[in-house]
């Protein structure tokens, strides 16, 4: 009985062994390293995003990280890197968040929304870009978040204007605009100035630079306003700039304003104002930039002095040396070849044009490849998912195998037991039995001379046959078997065997 019971306490611990297995068999564990915490990946992840992502996976294994939260985090860096290769990736993680427990939590909520967002704007799915934006302003409603909810509001006019609705887009920013405007607090200014921003956008997808002038000085008044009168405008909100950093919040809006107004200004007869406007960019610091130079050639291009464009090329390019195959390098050989033709190079901008259709072709082919690709890594983790599972189920079956044969085993050994003590109950009920039919022999209490006989030879003889007895004493085997039962209460065999024991 004790060697059964180890028995049985061995069986137990392999298949628990076996189970815990199973389940971890393909999960590395680390130690429970600091470096391992998503702070450190997002302080990396615009210019080493493959490192980041490793971070993530690192956090999430030694615990730092949830699953949803880490998920979120490679979203947001598929999403803001690898030059966009990898936003189908990042939107099905997103659209598996919106159906987990995760966005239980409404700022995470928000946040996954945010990033769908980005997402389709980044991939021009307008759609997609109109859905999420929708469902973000929808959600703001309901948490009371009125100027957060006016902010996605107006990127809703500038998607409703790229899917052909212009009217219906431009009525949205109006609306947006003038419930912000004329509240001096932080959050609902800073709200109008990105609306109008973005009425900026589509009316130059529309070419209608006389409102993109009165728009874009709106802008310029914004920001005057507020670098002139913080202290009564401020009001706490997440998004106001510290004091010291006010200058730069201001110039930031006021600089993008003097581009749109330049641009503008150059589509029109108003060339003074376009030259005006661009000196004061150039002026900033944002526009003594690379970036800002760059930004701003497309209006020295369309004003005709060309070699302020190029020079502003010349310097990019020398920033640029073998990395030239992109879309800003496109542009410029386009501009330079349109610069060449006005000169009268014609041969020198034909090449450039040449150059600039071979480099247009070569980036679209990269696409091409990088969405080819994309959908041959969906491939590869869709086998890996199928490898996955399938190891799961066998996992899950061998479990239940192990299962069933415990329970087998231990229905054995309970029914083993069972026997074992029923047959030791019925041999001491027997050996009782037998003890007071001799004692009622020894007493001469003969109440049957045959079954006296009986018992006695199945005492002495215990080779002789059942059968043999019961010829001897005149019976039969069926009718001594009987006889013996009532009288006794137990059957020869028994008898026989509680004084063989």
């Amino acid at each position: 009985m004790r060697r059964l019971l180890y028995t049985l306490l061995i069986i137990v611990a392999v298949l628990t062994t076996s189970c815990t297995y199973n389940q971890d068999m393909n999960r590395e564990h680390q130690s429970n390293d600091t470096i391992y915490t998503s702070k450190a990946a997002m302080e990396i992840y615009d210019y080493n995003p493959e490192r980041a992502l490793l971070i993530l996976d690192s956090a999430e294994i030694v615990g730092n990280l949830s699953h949803d939260r880490a998920s979120y985090y490679r979203a947001k860096v598929l999403t803001m890197t690898f030059e966009g290769i990898y936003l189908d990736s990042a939107q099905n993680i997103c659209v598996n968040l919106l159906n987990s427990n995760y966005i239980k939590n409404v700022d995470n909520h928000e946040s996954v929304l945010d990033l769908l967002v980005s997402i389709s704007r980044r991939k021009q799915s307008y759609e997609q870009w109109l859905k999420w934006s929708t469902e973000k302003a929808d959600l703001c409603r309901k948490q009371g978040d009125d100027v957060e909810a006016l902010r996605t509001e107006a990127e809703i006019g500038v998607i409703l204007a790229y899917l052909g609705r212009q009217d219906e887009g431009l009525e949205k920013l109006d609306d947006v605009i003038n419930q912000l405007d004329g509240i001096r607090k932080f959050n609902e200014m800073d709200a109008c100035i990105i609306a109008l921003r973005r009425k900026v956008d589509v009316l130059s997808e529309f070419e209608r630079n006389d409102e993109i002038i009165q728009v874009a000085k709106k802008i310029i008044d914004k920001t005057d306003d507020y670098e002139e009168n913080f202290d009564e405008i401020n009001d706490g909100s997440f998004r106001q700039p510290s004091d010291a950093n006010i200058p730069d919040y201001c110039e930031f809006y006021r600089v993008k304003a003097y581009a749109y107004l330049a641009r503008a200004y150059s589509e029109t007869t108003d060339k003074i104002s376009a030259r005006y406007y661009l000196t004061m960019f150039e002026n900033s610091r944002y526009g003594q930039t690379v970036d800002g130079r760059m930004m701003i050639s497309s209006t020295w291009c369309k004003m005709g002095d060309y070699d302020k464009m190029l020079a502003i090329y010349d310097e990019v390019e020398s920033y640029l040396k073998d990395d030239t195959i992109n879309e800003n390098y496109s542009i410029m050989l386009h501009n330079r070849a349109i610069a060449a033709e006005a000169s009268g190079q014609f041969k020198k901008a034909y090449n450039y044009m040449k150059r600039h259709a071979d480099l247009s072709q070569l980036i679209n082919y990269q696409i091409q490849q990088s969405t080819a690709n994309e959908h041959a890594a969906k491939y590869r983790a869709q086998e890996q998912e199928i490898e996955i599972n399938r190891q799961t189920i066998q996992n899950r079956m061998m479990n239940y195998v192990l299962l069933i044969m415990l329970i087998a085993m231990m229905s054995f050994i309970f029914l083993y037991n069972h026997s074992v003590v029923q047959k030791k109950r019925l041999a001491e009920k027997n050996n009782a039995l037998s003890k007071l039919i001799d004692a009622s022999i020894k007493q001469n209490n003969k109440d049957d001379i045959r079954l006296y006989d009986a018992c006695r030879m199945l005492r002495e003889q215990p080779d002789m046959k059942i059968a043999d007895i019961a010829k001897k004493i005149g019976l039969s085997p069926r009718a001594m078997q009987k006889l013996f039962q009532e009288q006794y209460g137990m059957s020869p065999t028994e008898y026989r065997v509680s004084h063989t024991v």
